[in-house]
C-alpha cells in the first residue's frame, strides 16, 4: 500500500490550523501544521511535503510571500490557499503568483477541502508523470541515433499497454514496421476521470528518419495534454487539436508529413468526438454488429498552415468497436480493388476481438517483406474500469 500523501498547513490560528489538520487526517492524509510563514517555509526545507494549504493573511511573512518562494525554491509543489470572506483580490494574486486553487474561510465543509486538495495532488501527478514521459523520450532520441536494434525497443516501449483498460473499453494494438524502427506510432492519453483520448499516425516513409518524428510527434502531443490539465482543455477537442498538432509540427521543419486519426472518448456523454488528417483507409466503427468507415476528410499534417479540420460527433453503444490502422495494411491484404479492401477491412473489424485478430483476418502471407509500416489500434468497449493517468 503507498504511504499517505503528506500535506503542511501553514495558518498563524491555531484552531484553524488544527481543524483543518484533523479534517485531512480523517480523509486519509498525513497532516502536519506550522504556525508562521517562516516555520512552514523551513517546514518545508527539512521534509518536503506533496502538497501545501497556506492562510494568505499571516503575520511576519504573509501567504503571498511563502508562495513567491516556493514557486522559486519548489517550483512543482502544489499549493492551496485559504483566504477569509471579502478578500477575494488576496486570492486572484495568489492564484497569479502560481497558486493551485483556493479555499474560503470558514471552510464550508470537509468535502470543500477535499476536492481542492484531490485536484492539486491529481495535477501534481499528472505533471511527474509528463516529466517521467519527458525524460524517456530524450532517451529515445539518443539511442535512436545511436543503435537502432535499441532504439527499435525503446520505440516499441512507448506504445500503450495491449489490453490497457481506459473507462469501459480495451485498447488493444500491433505494430509491424517494414525495418527495424517504424513510421507509424499509436497512444493514448486519459484528460480526466470521464474523458480520455487516442490517436493513430503514418508519417511519410520509413526508418529512422520517420521513427524520429515519431517521438517528436508524441512530445508535441503531450505538451498539448499537459496544456489541457493546466490552463486549457478545450486545446484537447478534436479540430483545434489536429489544427496545434499542424502548426507545431510546421515549425519542427522536418519536412516530413503525418497522416493521423484522432478521438475523443466521453463516457459520461457516451460520444466519441474525432477528426482525421489523412489517415486512410477509413477507420471503422462497429455498432450493433453494424459496420460504419468513419469518411472523414483531412489534409495531413506538417503541409500547409491554413488547414482547417471537420470534426464529427458519433454516439457509443454497449457493444461499440473502434478500428482505425494504417496504409501499409493494404500492401499485405487481398482485394483488388480500394473498395474491395475497403470491404474486407471492414468485416474484420465486425468480427475481430482483438487488433492481432484484425491483423490475421487481412494479411494473405504473400509478402515476406512488408513493403510499408502496419499501424492497428482497436477500442473494444466492455465492463468500465476507472480511469488511469499513467
Amino acid at each position: 500500500m503507498d504511504a499517505p500523501k503528506r500535506i503542511l498547513v501553514i495558518d498563524d490560528s491555531e484552531d484553524v490550523r488544527v481543524l483543518v489538520q484533523r479534517q485531512l487526517k480523517h480523509l486519509g492524509y498525513d497532516a502536519t501544521g506550522a504556525g508562521n510563514g517562516v516555520e512552514g517555509l523551513e517546514a518545508v526545507s527539512q521534509h518536503p511535503p506533496d502538497l501545501v494549504v497556506c492562510d494568505l493573511r499571516m503575520p511576519n511573512l504573509d501567504g503571498l510571500g511563502v508562495l513567491s518562494v516556493l514557486r522559486e525554491r519548489y517550483p512543482l509543489l502544489p499549493v492551496v490557499v485559504m483566504s477569509g470572506e471579502g478578500l477575494l483580490n488576496d486570492a486572484v494574486s495568489a492564484l497569479r503568483l502560481g497558486a493551485w486553487d483556493y479555499i474560503a474561510k470558514p471552510i464550508a465543509g470537509m468535502a470543500v477541502l477535499q476536492l481542492a486538495v484531490s485536484k492539486a495532488l491529481e495535477k501534481a501527478e499528472l505533471i511527474r508523470e509528463n516529466q517521467r514521459q519527458r525524460e524517456k523520450l530524450e532517451a529515445v532520441y539518443r539511442e535512436l541515433a545511436d543503435d537502432q536494434e535499441a532504439g527499435r525497443r525503446l520505440q516499441l516501449g512507448l506504445l500503450p499497454e495491449n489490453g490497457r483498460k481506459l473507462g469501459s473499453f480495451t485498447l488493444t494494438r500491433e505494430l509491424l514496421p517494414s525495418s527495424y524502427l517504424s513510421g507509424d506510432f499509436l497512444d493514448t492519453f486519459v484528460l480526466d476521470s470521464r474523458r480520455w483520448g487516442f490517436y493513430l499516425a503514418d508519417v511519410a516513409g520509413h526508418g529512422l528518419p520517420s521513427a524520429l518524428v515519431t517521438v517528436m510527434l508524441r512530445t508535441l502531443v503531450d505538451r498539448q495534454v499537459l496544456s489541457a490539465h493546466n490552463t486549457d482543455a478545450g486545446i484537447l477537442a478534436p479540430s483545434r487539436f489536429l489544427k496545434e498538432l499542424n502548426l507545431a509540427l510546421l515549425r519542427q521543419g522536418h519536412e516530413k508529413h503525418v497522416a493521423l486519426f484522432y478521438g475523443l472518448v466521453d463516457e459520461e456523454r457516451q460520444q466519441l468526438r474525432c477528426a482525421n488528417a489523412g489517415c486512410f483507409p477509413w477507420p471503422v466503427l462497429v455498432r450493433s454488429d453494424h459496420a460504419l468507415a468513419l469518411e472523414l476528410p483531412g489534409m495531413p499534417l506538417g503541409l500547409m498552415s491554413t488547414a482547417d479540420y471537420e470534426e464529427r460527433t458519433y454516439e457509443l453503444t454497449a457493444d461499440t468497436t473502434l478500428v482505425a490502422c494504417t496504409d501499409g495494411m493494404f500492401e499485405v491484404m487481398g482485394g483488388k480493388t480500394i473498395d474491395e479492401k475497403n470491404q474486407r477491412i471492414a468485416e474484420a473489424a465486425r468480427h475481430a476481438n482483438t487488433a492481432l485478430d484484425f491483423v490475421r483476418a487481412l494479411d494473405d502471407g504473400k509478402t515476406a517483406v512488408r513493403p510499408d509500416d502496419v499501424a492497428v489500434l482497436m477500442v473494444k468497449r466492455g465492463k468500465a474500469h476507472a480511469l488511469r493517468t499513467s
